[in-house]
């Protein structure tokens, strides 16, 4: 029986950390070729799901993006006997003599070179993500969007890419507690009315702009505009909280940095609205989770939102900001249109289930383990 491996090493991370989480979650549960070998790194093991006693976890200490972690790897996965290695980042172990999968998220390095801290970096990302498209045996793509991002810039054949969505975990989907959440709310010293968004400060996810189109709104004389709450790669004495006092908005842009996933949860089901201007994105987690609480969405109208969200969410012209503090205002204003908006999103939110992205993540390791 061949041997499968996955890199979890960035389990603790907040994209491909949530996909880590997904998938091994169903993975333990469908357990279907009775074990596997669980990478990851000492500090975050303890993010790990609840796996079956016949996997194997290894402790793999290394920086990324560096020479330690390809040998480290690539000597683990050797020592533990993988024949299969799933690595769901764009950074393979070049070196290594076994059939691999590679997930690639996105490809906001390349396209967003002034997120890079150097040429050196841009340079290494745009290395690494044509040696993953070479090297590896499938192509794993959470959209059809970064499918064809790997297609136009890095030759990519479609004989070996496979568009597998993510999923949305329970805690989005579940109705929530009313109590539980005002508690979880107030702990954070948030009430309601509110506006979210949830992101970092890194160039594409456009948080410049949101704060740009809310002063706009915060300035209007057309009526009251509830604080906006900002989570995620925000922290209260960070660049974007000064940003914001420096643009008058002391009192009313709260930066709340990272919390939990029922903290989210909790912050998304009681948001007024949850905005999004982003100029791009692999795939968009952040707005299927709003999605699947049941709360109005605006989103940048880029190809990732289109192909996961559809009609669901109100969608504008990012760089636009005149558009997008337009929108929040209807959002606002029109609770007609927050009603058919939330309708839509939970139920084009149920449609994305980990349980799915799971069974077809296997058979790409099935299709690979049969090829001679």
């Amino acid at each position: 029986m061949h041997r499968l491996g996955i890199d979890a090493r960035k389990i603790a991370d907040y994209g491909i950390g949530s996909y880590l989480q997904g998938l091994l979650g169903e993975f333990a549960r469908l357990d279907p070729l009775g074990g596997m070998v669980v990478l990851v790194g000492s500090e975050s093991r303890h993010e790990l799901p609840d796996l079956p006693e016949s996997w194997r976890i290894v402790e793999v200490d290394a920086p990324g993006y560096s020479i330690q972690e390809q040998a480290a790897v690539l000597i683990a996965a050797m020592r533990t006997g993988v024949d299969v290695l799933h690595v769901p980042h764009y950074v393979l172990p070049w070196l290594l003599p076994r059939r691999m999968v590679v997930t690639v998220h996105d490809i906001i390095h390349v396209l967003f070179p002034e997120f890079m801290p150097s040429s050196l970096g841009f340079a290494y990302a745009r290395l690494s993500i044509r040696a993953a498209v070479r090297r590896a045996r499938r192509v794993v793509t959470v959209s059809r969007t970064t499918a064809d991002d790997l297609k136009r810039l890095f030759g990519a054949t479609e004989d070996r890419l496979r568009v597998i969505p993510s999923g949305v975990h329970a805690d989005f989907l579940a109705p929530g507690d009313r109590t539980e959440d005002d508690a979880v709310r107030g702990r954070l010293g948030v009430s309601r009315p509110y506006l979210l968004h949830v992101g970092n400060h890194k160039p594409h996810k456009n948080a410049e702009g949101l704060l740009k189109a809310y002063q706009l709104l915060a300035n209007d004389r057309r009526g009251p505009v509830p604080p906006l709450y900002m989570v995620g790669g925000f922290p209260p004495d960070g660049d974007l909280a000064r940003r914001a006092r420096a643009m008058g908005l002391t009192g009313k842009v709260h930066c709340l940095g990272h919390v939990e996933r029922n903290e989210l949860a909790a912050l998304f089901r009681g948001a007024s609205a949850f905005v999004y201007p982003t100029l791009y994105e692999g795939f968009g987690l952040p707005v299927l989770e709003a999605m699947a609480c049941g709360v109005p969405v605006v989103a940048g109208d880029i190809q990732a939102v289109r192909e996961v969200a559809g009609d669901a969410v109100l969608r504008v012209n990012p760089r636009d900001i005149v558009e997008l503090a337009g929108a929040v205002r209807r959002l606002l204003t029109q609770a007609d249109l927050c009603g058919e908006l939330c309708a839509r999103g939970r139920a084009r939110a149920k449609e994305y289930s980990w349980e799915k992205a799971a069974k077809a993540t296997w058979a790409v390791y099935r299709s690979v383990m049969e090829e001679s």
